[in-house]
């Protein structure tokens, strides 16, 4: 998350500035990955959340003109994490195959909800009178746009449940033992190193990553040879998602769209292991996620390097 010592309006406007522009950036990327993943319900509400965030600009440029507000030029484009505001949603609203009206309106939510935290912060810890005051209206403004995506988001989930449109995700609560944690990892692999195969030869920089890849599903193979059969909640639920993603594997066709669902599978993954480490109450299944999780994390990495490529 940003820095929240602000000192000056100019640099407070300057960042404000900076994150509409970030957000227009960050939702037309997505909405063309929709298109490219030939996700249309998705793609379309997230070219409505460009056209809001540039409304949001122009208003804010307005305000900023009428007050004769100085910008410091030095403010560099804004990318931001809260480590205090839930990221559940946003894995699923970046992956063309996994995205739909709902997930991206939570996905929307959670940004607005990332940028009232930082306006809230640097009200509450600036000595700056005209600070306090911008910073106060500003995080008025992305509350109030938080409460509106809300709303939406509500009906949105009740569309989508009529129409059940959900889609199977890797269940925490189907993992025992270490088993079922090492049967999910090998799932998990396989899945990923096929959708690498799909399109290394145009992203030559993630070769490493499929050799990893390769080899983690060997060790734990080799790890599950004299065990038991996973279990049947297990089963069940790997069962699901085989099924639904040979039914969607027709639209992973676009290298770039490809790229960014591999890094949403690694997002995925991570957030499933990440559960799995609070959940645990069994250390070796909690000592075995945490390992995994730190692999998923590594293999984030290596796709932000080469999504920065392409």
């Amino acid at each position: 998350m940003l820095p929240t010592n602000v000192k000056t309006t100019g640099d407070l406007m300057s960042i404000a500035l900076q994150a509409e522009r970030e957000a227009i950036r960050r939702y037309s990327q997505l909405a063309e990955c929709m298109h490219k993943g030939r996700n249309e319900s998705a793609a379309g509400l997230f070219e409505r959340m460009v056209l809001e965030e540039q409304q949001h600009e122009q208003l804010l440029l307005k305000w900023i003109k009428q007050e004769e507000i100085e910008l410091n030029p030095d403010v560099m484009p804004v990318s931001w994490k809260d480590p205090h505001v839930s990221e559940i949603y946003n894995d699923e609203a970046r992956d063309p195959l996994y995205s739909s009206a709902y997930k991206a309106l939570a996905f929307a939510v959670h940004n607005e909800e990332i940028a009232f935290r930082f306006y809230t912060h640097v009200a509450a810890e600036s000595d700056n009178q005209s600070v306090r005051h911008h910073a106060e209206i500003l995080a008025r403004e992305e509350l109030g746009h938080a409460a509106l995506l809300r709303a939406e988001r509500r009906l949105a989930y009740r569309a989508e449940r009529e129409q059940n449109t959900s889609v199977p995700v890797l269940d925490s609560k189907a993992i025992h033992n270490e088993t079922d944690l090492l049967t999910a990892a090998v799932y998990i692999d396989h899945y990923l190193a096929s959708q690498i195969n799909l399109i290394n030869t145009h992203y030559p920089e993630i070769d490493e990553l499929a050799k990893q890849t390769q080899q983690q599903i060997m060790l734990n193979e080799q790890a599950l040879k004299d065990k038991e059969p996973a279990g049947e909640d297990l089963q069940n639920n790997l069962a699901q998602l085989k099924q639904y993603n040979v039914a969607e594997a027709s639209k992973l066709s676009d290298p770039d769209s490809g790229l960014q669902r591999i890094w949403a599978c690694c997002d995925r993954s991570f957030a499933f292991y990440d559960r799995l480490v609070e959940e645990a109450t069994d250390e070796t299944l909690m000592l075995g996620a945490q390992k995994l999780s730190s692999s998923a994390l590594d293999r984030i990495g290596v796709l932000k390097q080469a999504l920065s490529k392409s």
